[in-house]
């Protein structure tokens, strides 16, 4: 009797650990189909589940296979109205669109500058800038605005008021340039969590390993440019949690940084997944002018007295050459191109960077880089009644996102209420390239009950 009691405890015991782990796999099975990111489980049966699932990938297909405008002129404003964002006849499918991640980029960091040039708001549509590098201008998220309702009807058609979708976009690779030098007897450092407690020189750090390729592009008013290209190895530093090399730089190019010399560093992870940052050097804040890539994918130069953040100087400036660097070597896009403030006698105009020269009146002229371009640098020099400013100066505009390491993120649910839905109907995520960064992409999918 004592050894059947016994065998029946165990027997009971063995039902009881398996009841316990039917239910512990039942949940976990629940969680996996029914949970979501945002942390709220879905309402909708396993069977209701499935087609909503396809939606949600469909969703981000079209995201990362279709290619067309997703911004629009208004006004005095831009709209974003889809979010197709593949690159135009990419080497291999599918590939972000580095110009159209940068429309969705908001202006981080840096001075809040006001266009104060009316012609130029008038052709840009551009009103305030925030200032993040040398003579480097983004618009403001304050200029941009999100059409939800456009966005969802090219998602959904008809069905558009159905569905709310969010879209993140966040770079796999944190990868990030951080100086720490005295040049001039101006410091040179970047204030990023990223560059925390660098040592002394140039280093690149990553929250990950790998090779990655630094280009240091050395421009002087006299001599055009000069690139330096070296690979480096990251090693991992215990101490920061990061992964870390130090860059040499030729001390050459150190030197008349902001007067008559500009510096540029741009570093490429070029073990997958990619990432990729630029740094541009300086010793004092005058520019003479400002460039900006614009939400129409040109670059745009504008006279320093135009912007709230630039010196103010009333004579006219010079662009003796505007160029635009390929990959393969560089093209000559404007020469001779004269800016004026506006300031005085006679109206102003924005054109052309070409038909900008000798008594054109020109505030502010663009210029239409080629498919593929990396960064744009202009010459530019003051008249001899420029006071104490710089004689000369050179700016250097990156055509990608600024920075490379922000996350985008848009949610179309933002049209009704401030608060995310917790019920969510689906979920789909996917891993892209863009020419300079892998990104790793998240569609939440909401369906109305």
């Amino acid at each position: 009797m004592a050894v059947r009691k016994l065998r029946g405890v165990a027997v009971g015991e063995a039902v009881e650990v398996l009841l316990v782990a039917g239910v512990l796999l039942g949940f976990t099975i629940f969680l996996m189909s029914y949970a979501t990111a945002g942390g709220g489980p879905t309402m909708y049966s396993k069977e209701q589940q499935a087609p909503q699932i396809n939606l949600a990938q469909q969703a981000l297909d079209r995201v990362v296979l279709q290619n067309s405008p997703i911004a629009v002129r208004s006004g005095q404003s831009w709209r974003i109205v889809d979010l197709a964002l593949a690159a135009s006849g990419p080497l291999y499918q599918p590939q972000l669109d580095d110009s159209k991640l940068a429309e969705l980029f908001p202006a981080a960091g840096g001075q809040l500058c006001t266009i104060q040039q009316k012609a130029f708001a008038d052709a840009t549509g551009i009103s305030q800038a925030a200032l993040v590098g040398y003579g480097l201008l983004k618009p403001a998220v304050g200029s941009l605005n999100f059409d939800y309702v456009s966005i969802l009807k090219n998602f959904f058609g008809r069905d558009w008021d159905k569905y709310d979708i969010t879209l993140i976009i966040k770079p796999l690779v944190n990868l990030t340039i951080c100086p720490n030098l005295q040049v001039s007897n101006v410091a040179i450092q970047r204030r990023d969590p990223m560059c925390a407690g660098v040592q002394q020189g140039v280093w690149v750090r990553s929250t990950a390993g790998g090779r990655v390729v630094a280009t240091a592009v050395y421009c002087t008013t006299n001599a055009g440019c000069d690139l330096s290209s070296r690979e480096l190895t990251l090693a991992y530093n215990s101490g920061v949690g990061l992964w870390e090399a130090r860059l040499e730089v030729p001390s050459s190019y150190l030197q008349g940084l902001g007067t008559v010399a500009s510096l540029v560093i741009f570093a490429e992870r070029v073990t997958y997944p990619r990432a990729m940052d630029f740094y541009v050097f300086n010793t004092t804040s005058r520019s003479l002018a400002y460039g900006m890539y614009g939400y129409d994918g040109r670059v745009w130069f504008m006279h320093d007295a135009t912007v709230s953040c630039g010196s103010g100087n009333i004579p006219a400036l010079g662009i003796r050459r505007l160029d635009i660097y390929t990959g393969g070597g560089f093209v000559t896009l404007a020469q001779d191109v004269t800016l004026d403030p506006g300031i005085g006698a006679g109206a102003v105009k924005v054109d052309m960077c070409q038909n900008c020269v000798s008594n054109a009146r020109c505030a502010a002229c663009w210029v239409q880089p080629p498919a593929g371009a990396l960064f744009a640098v202009a010459w530019i020099e003051r008249n001899s009644q420029g006071g104490n400013a710089p004689g000369s100066t050179i700016v250097v505009v990156p055509l990608f996102p600024t920075p490379p390491n922000a996350v985008i993120r848009v949610d179309t649910w933002l049209r009704w209420t401030p608060v995310e839905p917790q019920l969510q109907a689906a979920v789909a995520t996917r891993i892209v390239d863009s020419r300079s960064t892998t990104y790793s992409i998240q569609l939440v999918l909401y369906k109305k009950p």
